[in-house]
């Protein structure tokens, strides 16, 4: 209703006048308000599906309702446990995993997942340095779970690199969600997107029957549903599906070199980082023979009736308790001799790893991959408990450098295959320091290098230079230093997993010790890393600078970084060749040429061991008899013609 005083004090032809013209204004408004929320809606369609506030995210199954946390100021976004398969329980154990149903209403994904069912460390009691590795959330069969950490940005995240992390732990220990992968500076730093996945591990992942109930690779599949929901799903939370790279640490890293050589899996990632660890590795496959008699093992020690009925077997397998088969599983011994592991089945694998490597038949794109200076240590103090403790130093007499050798190599080049003393002495001699061949602890340190040397080092070593003979861009780095915060005794150097402290940045939180150059060390590690998620070259940088720090490994020089305090700042230093070139030559063309060429020897030598006895307690002693029977009678007859002289 019009106020009759506006009409009294500016007249009614020119009251009109402004009333047309407040009405134009409304209806131009009320247009522009229609175009923005037009535009705006079309905006939000074509952006990542997040809500503000309380960080909603639309996926294909379902909505999310994420958390948050503040690293340096800077926020990021994190959705935990989200599932992406059916729980592996009751009739679905042991079997590759179903994809997961999609849900009503919102799931709240703020919280971890539980850790798939292990057992726990407690070798050395509350010791940090193996605690570190024990799962930090509960443990359970209902454990398909996954989760992603996005940086939270001004604008719409779009197309951002995404890196995939798969934890490791031998295939049969493991979660995502320890202390050390904490991937927050990562994220905070570097504006990228991460994803990690829970996977089943040991007999209940890994139990391979060779049939429909029991296929085997079940963690391998897990890892393979998880990496199709990243694929389908990351555009939601601002990644790029056509980039996308795998990284991960020794049996993670066995997994990620696995998904280069899977058919399954080439076309969901870009590219991969493999932290100690490759697929050609003696301990990371097995024989569908030893897969079965594993498993028939297990199904003894679990009071399950052995029989050719492999479907009654896994039958009663599933009614047994989920904790029960961390206590039962182990029916291996050894270092490195995980009891269930990943097999060839014609379906994941159609052939050996060792073959695919010799035919190039792999995925074709750039790795970065290495090892650290000192693989073996972290296994041997388990292995020789009667030698070492937490304590004192490590020494070895000759003798118990030569038990060590025996026990720890009996089996060559896997589980129940022995070797021959030939190979056994050869070991000792490749590693004895020839300078010093009675000093104590270089016996040890030769012990703690040849166990390093086979399960690791130069397994991964063959596999770079494999991607090299076949063009491909790789970039090998060898880390070198020990940190001033590593829990575990001097003797045991750079050990297999202490750069992973530094890849996630650990080192830049303030509440730990680390020195200003350690800092500096895990800042340049974790740009190369992303760089090379970005790129597929380590020394692009986000500015546009190009440097030429890394270079590229060739067949010629094997060139590799050494990732150390002292090379920060002088990087034609810290390029090498090899690492450990020679030792590596001996474990992949002398020791299984010389096993292979004396197999029989042991035979030759029993056969001629038998007929030296023979000859010496039978031959030789009729000879002495016909001998001193000739004499006597020589004597007699001399003694007869001319008597005694």
């Amino acid at each position: 209703m019009t106020s009759p005083s506006l009409m009294v004090l500016i007249g009614r032809s020119q009251f009109l006048d402004v009333k047309a013209a407040m009405m134009k204004t409304v209806t131009m408004m009320t247009t522009l308000l229609y175009r923005l929320g037009a535009l705006l809606f079309l905006l939000f369609s074509l952006s990542p599906s997040i809500t503000s506030g309380n960080r909603l995210i639309r996926t294909e199954k379902g909505t999310l309702r994420g958390t948050e946390t503040v690293v340096n100021g800077k926020t990021i976004d994190m959705y935990l446990g989200i599932p992406f398969a059916e729980p592996p329980v009751g009739d679905l154990r042991f079997k590759h995993p179903t994809p997961n149903k999609p849900w009503t209403g919102i799931l709240n994904a703020t919280k971890h997942a539980n850790t798939c069912m292990q057992g726990e460390d407690n070798t050395f009691g509350n010791f940090t340095g193996s605690q570190m590795w024990n799962p930090n959330t509960p443990v359970s069969e209902d454990c398909l779970y996954l989760s992603v950490w996005a940086p939270r940005t001004k604008t719409p995240r779009r197309n951002l690199a995404v890196l995939v992390w798969i934890f490791g732990g031998g295939f049969y220990s493991g979660t995502y969600t320890l202390d050390v992968y904490d991937p927050k500076y990562l994220v905070a730093e570097h504006d990228i997107i991460y994803v990690t996945m829970q996977y089943r591990v040991g007999s209940l992942g890994f139990l391979a029957f060779g049939h429909p109930e029991a296929p085997g690779n079940a963690g391998l599949f897990d890892q393979l549903l998880a990496l199709s929901w990243i694929q389908e799903n990351i555009h939601h939370f601002g990644g790029d599906p056509r980039n996308v790279t795998l990284f991960g640490e020794s049996a993670g890293a066995v997994s990620v070199s696995m998904h280069l050589l899977s058919p399954l899996s080439r076309g969901k990632f870009s590219r991969a980082i493999m932290e100690s660890g490759s697929a050609n590795m003696d301990w990371a496959t097995y024989s569908s023979k030893e897969a079965m008699l594993r498993g028939l093992q297990l199904a003894d020690l679990m009071d399950c009736k052995v029989s050719s009925d492999i479907k009654e077997i896994v039958d009663c397998l599933r009614q047994a308790p989920a904790e029960h088969f961390k206590d039962m599983e182990w029916v291996t011994t050894g270092p490195m001799q995980f009891p269930f592991v990943p097999i060839v089945d014609g379906t994941f694998f159609t052939e050996r790893p060792q073959k695919s490597l010799e035919d190039k038949n792999f995925k074709h794109c750039p790795v970065l991959l290495g090892s650290n200076s000192d693989e073996g240590s972290y296994f041997t103090i388990y292995e020789l408990p009667q030698y070492l403790n937490l304590t004192e130093r490590g020494a070895l007499t000759q003798e118990q450098f030569s038990n060590a050798v025996n026990n720890l190599f009996y089996f060559y080049p896997q589980f129940r295959t022995t070797i021959n003393k030939f190979g056994l002495e050869a070991i000792k001699f490749q590693y004895t320091h020839w300078l010093n061949p009675d000093d104590a602890y270089k016996h040890l340190d030769a012990v703690n290098d040849a166990i390093g040397d086979w399960h690791f080092l130069c397994q991964v070593n063959e596999f770079a230079d494999s991607y090299v003979e076949a063009g491909q861009d790789v970039y090998y780095y060898f880390f070198s230093h020990r940190s001033s915060q590593n829990p575990w005794p001097r003797w045991m150097g750079v050990m297999h997993a202490d750069e992973v402290n530094y890849v996630f940045g650990e080192p830049l939180n303030p509440a730990l010790k680390y020195s200003e150059k350690e800092r500096e060390l895990s800042k340049q590690i974790m740009e190369y890393w992303v760089n090379f998620a970005k790129t597929g070259n380590p020394n692009h940088f986000p500015s546009g600078e190009i440097k030429s720090d890394w270079p590229k490994r060739t067949v010629r020089n094997k060139e590799y970084l050494e990732l150390n305090t002292k090379y920060l700042y002088d990087k034609q230093r810290a390029v090498g060749r090899g690492p450990r070139a020679k030792h590596c030559a001996f474990w992949e063309h002398y020791l299984p040429k010389l096993v292979v060429d004396t197999q029989d020897i042991h035979e030759a030598e029993r056969q001629w061991k038998e007929q030296f006895h023979e000859w010496s307690t039978r031959y030789i002693v009729d000879w002495k008899h016909q001998y001193d029977q000739y004499m006597t009678a020589q004597n007699m007859k001399c003694g007869g013609e001319g008597g005694e002289t």
